[in-house]
């Protein structure tokens, strides 16, 4: 069915989010080709990516804080009247719905300055609360943001934000290679935390032209990461190796990055826009993960999509987390990341098998290595190679996938049981007891919904009854915050609750009502498929963990 209409999306974040933004666009423009699109984005960020936005975006209107304040004097009113003429400027008329995918203070007060008939994601109400009323909006501001649990590709949860309900534009062409074995190297991410320090990828860098004569590398980086450039080709032991490697940092745009780009077969880097800008060259990409990265979130999407991360406890770490020792840079060792590196490229694969020959237990059993790509659903997912054990981290985010998969879209996404240990098998019974409060409290808050509905149509209502069953929907509210310290593994169904609790439909006590039963009673569903999903995980039972199995068990 084709949809006709203008869509304004607000995307004020930075140049991997409007490379992840144009790619959930792709695809809607594939199958809804009437409807027309325009982009809301920073100038600083969006100008230099032009080239690419302009592909899926039929207008981009650019913002820029001087530009719009430029005629402002120092003071509120004239603040005031240049925010208002920006606003109401021809482009930002007519549009039919705006999406805003920043989740972002100032795209939130942007997005309820914007006129538009309907509006999805974040924006300020007029009693300057925030609001999310869309149910992947509500999942991104308490998954997505609330923690590293988050089980959906941010590219996967702006596809649904946008309405599109099939994965049908997966690129099945034979992937680019511009000259073999030639990596594309990006060594360097926006944070720290994201990154080894350039020792580090000098011994890689040495170790890999040393024992690998056919690889050629092209460096990449900004302005700003010159130095660390320099300082990684300074090491003296690549003097003799400098005929094979390009150094490319600092000296080009995007335009031209993506030009080169085009000519090498192989992308291996840290989190960074850069690997996205990679994957829409359709190079095979590598990265390597560490600090706060999330992969499931963020990895560059698209097919031969790899990803080497630590085993580290505490990784992914929040922004914020102070860290005096990187043990997550630690635990990938130089000598692991280049026999990964060298089979990933003269291989074009990474075999686990080959790497435990090579390269010591002792450094291989500190990492994991995952190969990501569309399921059968075509919703991105990662593939554990190698040790195939999952943790319970993995056991739970992947139960959490197939349950709101089904409860938030009724796609059944078949995800095979995992291999767990006696240690994540008891931590799973653990969680699952957990679900079982959850599930009763639900039931509670249902059944006071409904007491206050059934005390309303009486010919005379008691109001002292209708508070007394307000505050026990109160009560279940707060013993719903308990269950995140007995089971921090629920905390992302617990704050995606919360967040669609904050946000009922209903302009009085009846329609408040309404939209509270149904809120518990969709979290109870959501209770029993989890709770089914664990068990049979914890049961080690054949087949696939999907909605079909738990019907036939019979709970949900």
């Amino acid at each position: 069915m084709k949809t006709e209409g203008t869509f304004g999306i607000v995307q004020l974040t930075r140049l991997g989010d409007l490379i992840q933004t144009h790619q959930a666009v792709s695809d809607l423009k594939v199958q809804q080709p009437d409807i027309k699109v325009k982009l809301i984005a920073r100038t600083e960020f969006a100008k230099p990516l032009l080239f690419l936005l302009e592909k899926s975006f039929d207008e981009i209107i650019l913002i820029d804080k001087n530009d719009l304040l430029h005629n402002a004097q120092d003071n509120l009113k004239s603040y005031l009247k240049g925010i208002s003429e920006w606003v109401n400027q021809d482009s930002l008329q007519n549009i039919d719905v705006l999406i805003n995918l920043s989740f972002c203070e100032t795209s939130n007060y942007l997005s309820s300055l914007i006129k538009s008939k309907h509006r999805l994601g974040t924006y300020i109400d007029e009693t300057n609360q925030t609001r999310v009323n869309d149910q992947w909006s509500q999942l991104v501001y308490s998954m997505v943001m609330g923690g590293p649990n988050c089980p959906f590709h941010l590219v996967d949860i702006f596809k649904n934000i946008l309405g599109l309900k099939v994965r049908q534009n997966w690129n099945t062409d034979e992937r680019h290679i511009g000259r073999p074995n030639t990596i594309a190297l990006h060594p360097f991410a926006s944070q720290d935390k994201k990154y080894w320090k350039p020792q580090k990828w000098s011994e890689v860098i040495f170790k890999l032209l040393k024992e690998s004569e056919e690889i050629n590398i092209k460096i990449f980086g900004s302005n700003k990461e010159v130095e660390l450039g320099k300082e990684i080709l300074s090491n003296p032991s690549l003097k003799r190796y400098r005929s094979r490697i390009e150094f490319l940092v600092g000296k080009l745009t995007l335009v031209e990055v993506y030009a080169k780009l085009q000519e090498c077969s192989h992308f291996i880097g840290h989190d960074s826009a850069l690997g996205h800008l990679a994957k829409e060259a359709n190079l095979a990409s590598l990265t390597i993960s560490m600090g706060t990265v999330r992969p499931i979130e963020t990895t560059p999407y698209g097919n031969n999509s790899f990803v080497l991360s630590p085993k580290t406890k505490c990784f992914p770490c929040f922004p914020k987390t102070e860290c005096n020792f990187y043990q997550c840079h630690a635990d990938l060792s130089y000598q692991a990341v280049t026999e990964v590196i060298r089979g990933f490229v003269t291989e074009d694969d990474i075999n686990y098998e080959q790497l435990k020959k090579k390269v010591s237990p002792f450094h291989l059993d500190s990492l994991s290595i995952h190969r990501y790509g569309p399921t059968n659903t075509g919703w991105y997912a990662a593939e554990n190679i190698g040790d195939l054990t999952a943790t319970s981290t993995e056991a739970i985010r992947d139960i959490f996938k197939v349950a709101l998969t089904y409860k938030m879209e009724e796609i059944e996404e078949n995800l095979s049981l995992p291999k767990i240990s006696e240690k994540t098998k008891a931590r799973l019974i653990h969680i699952n007891s957990g679900i079982e409060q959850m599930f009763q409290l639900c039931e509670f808050g249902k059944k006071y919904s409904k007491d206050v509905l059934v005390e309303i149509s009486k010919d005379n209502p008691s109001i002292d009854r209708i508070k007394t069953l307000g505050d026990k929907v109160q009560e279940v509210d707060q013993l719903m915050d308990l269950l995140n310290n007995a089971y921090p593994e629920l905390q992302p169904i617990v704050d995606f609750y919360k967040v669609i609790k904050s946000n009922l439909h209903g302009d009085n006590v009846v329609e408040i009502s309404e939209s509270s039963y149904l809120v518990y009673n969709d979290n109870s569903v959501l209770c029993s498929l989890l709770y089914e999903l664990i068990n049979n995980t914890v049961g080690g039972q054949e087949g696939r963990a999907n909605k079909k199995q738990i019907t036939k068990e019979g709970s949900a």
